[in-house]
């Protein structure tokens, strides 16, 4: 992650970070220190610390991979942004930061509350870092299960997960050759259970510039995430991956870790039908029912007429205004004769905010949201309608 840490790149930005939070932070690894013959001072001054030195140390390749971790979180969280999401992390834990932000910068709030009652939040910064990319622009893949087999759900235990992350290091590590680092990180909500892997990506090198203008080349594996979600009420699995090569091993590895058993979801029935676009539609848009959910309009649609086989019609407004607005079909948004739905995109407004998003559906199995954290909601409404459609019922 060495191209990434941005505070501990060079001496000027070292000296921007309270050199007191920076000598504790790795003070926490003493014998990397002594490896490096950095020797920290009881009492940091600004002015006596050796940030050559500390520089050095941060940027070298034999780093351990903990402290690797937690100079690459204060970076990319050492901002307002990032503090915000430190905070929710700790709220969701119920876990207090109490201490005063006087005088602290965005860097130095994670690397305070990664201190604070140390070594129990070490894992605060990366799990704070995987929530907010929850809230990226994502495209999920739906596998519903092959049977009910929701009867036989096992809470995961730490035993468990801990289990599923070797299998998972081991496929990253030894069948992928990515290398070793996979972690799986849980957020356990009331319908649904989160999963978001870490592991490591492909080798990235990237040439840099010391301070004095010297070129650098730093290679390393920049972190990846996936997701993978199972909703406890249908019973189905969506994946959102960077490789589509790994969804078997997560239905498998997945599969065992919930169910104890390994064939579970199905790779290849399709869970997402477009087939309610094609009669009286118009209703469906309404969502007084769907709670969270203030509008829901659609503003593009691809589709085949039965008296032209073989071409494609696409329906696009403009400046997103809704389909609905001039329509002419009566209860109908297509006209008769529409059939094969192929793909539509749909803005929406939640009722907490007063900003627009956007989703698509594709026919088949995939599914990309604008903010990955309205799926919830936004998913309700699709599985009402009959859009998205599971072989099992919900309970």
């Amino acid at each position: 992650m060495a191209g990434k840490k941005r505070c501990f790149v060079t001496v000027r930005a070292l000296k921007r970070l309270d050199e007191k939070l920076l000598c504790a932070v790795l003070g926490k690894f003493p014998e990397y220190l002594r490896t490096c013959g950095l020797v920290i001072p009881d009492l940091p001054d600004r002015d006596s610390l050796n940030y050559d030195a500390i520089r050095d140390a941060c940027m070298a390749g034999s780093i351990p991979p903990e402290l690797d971790d937690v100079l690459f979180f204060v970076s990319i969280l050492g901002n307002k942004r990032g503090q915000e999401q430190i905070e929710e992390e700790a709220r969701s834990r119920k876990c207090r930061l109490d201490f005063r932000l006087d005088g602290v910068s965005c860097p130095d709030f994670a690397m305070r509350a990664w201190l604070q009652d140390w070594p129990q939040n070490q894992d605060l910064l990366e799990a704070a870092y995987a929530r907010s990319r929850i809230f990226g622009k994502s495209s999920y893949v739906y596998h519903p299960m092959i049977r009910d087999f929701r009867p036989r759900y096992i809470q995961p235990t730490a035993e468990r997960i801990a289990e599923a992350r070797t299998r998972l290091e081991d496929y990253f590590a030894n069948r992928e050759g990515l290398g070793k680092g996979t972690n799986i990180l849980v957020y356990d909500f009331a319908s649904e259970i989160w999963f978001l892997v870490r592991y490591p990506g492909q080798v990235e090198r990237h040439q840099a510039y010391d301070e004095d203008g010297n070129p650098a080349i730093h290679v390393f594996r920049p972190e990846e995430y996936d997701a993978i979600v199972y909703h406890k009420g249908y019973g189905d699995l969506r994946l959102n991956t960077n490789r589509k090569r790994d969804h078997l091993q997560y239905r498998v590895v997945f599969g065992r870790l919930l169910f104890g058993e390994a064939n579970v979801f199905d790779p290849a029935r399709d869970m997402i039908h477009l087939d309610p676009l094609c009669g009286e539609c118009v209703p469906i848009f309404k969502c007084d029912d769907i709670e969270g959910l203030a509008e829901i309009h659609p503003v593009e649609v691809g589709f085949s007429m039965t008296d032209q086989p073989g071409v494609k019609i696409t329906w696009k407004s403009d400046n997103d205004i809704s389909l609905l607005a001039y329509n002419g079909h009566d209860g109908r948004l297509l006209p008769t004769g529409a059939h094969s739905v192929v793909y539509a995109r749909f803005r929406y407004r939640l009722s907490n905010r007063s900003n627009w998003e956007r989703l698509t559906v594709h026919q088949g199995r995939s599914m990309t949201y604008e903010r990955d954290g309205d799926c919830a909601i936004i998913e309700e409404w699709l599985r009402q309608r009959k859009f998205v459609k599971n072989p099992i019922e919900r309970v």
